[in-house]
């Protein structure tokens, strides 16, 4: 039976034109405790991805990010971004995401998607 996650809070962001879900995660990520992961719609945005729910982000996140460490991307602005790639159930994904507004604490999962 899945790990129940604990939703916090769930709005709609005008501004970004997406639907944003927050949860209560407790992780180790670049030796920062992390409390929070926000994971937004926009993996949702492209057909084909269907499968990928929530619960299924979370549960790689928990299992596959816990106690691990990456370097950010090359990515223009402010924010520093990370991808990571990872395998989970046989299958490969791709990350993108960032600590949000520089917290150390939240992570903000901006997509997700499979690859070959």
């Amino acid at each position: 039976m899945p790990k129940p996650f604990r939703l916090i809070d769930e709005k709609f962001s005008p501004a970004d034109n997406e639907l944003q879900w927050t949860y209560e995660l407790k992780i180790t990520f670049n030796y920062q405790d992390v409390v929070a992961i926000t994971i937004t719609d926009h993996y949702r945005k492209k057909p084909g991805r269907e499968w990928i729910t929530n619960e299924l982000i979370l549960e790689i996140i928990e299992k596959r990010f816990h106690n691990k460490k990456a370097e950010p991307i090359d990515y223009p602005g402010v924010r520093k971004v990370f991808k990571r790639e990872t395998t989970y159930q046989a299958k490969n994904y791709r990350f993108f995401f960032w600590f949000k507004d520089n917290a150390t604490n939240h992570l903000w999962i901006k997509n997700i998607h499979p690859i070959d």
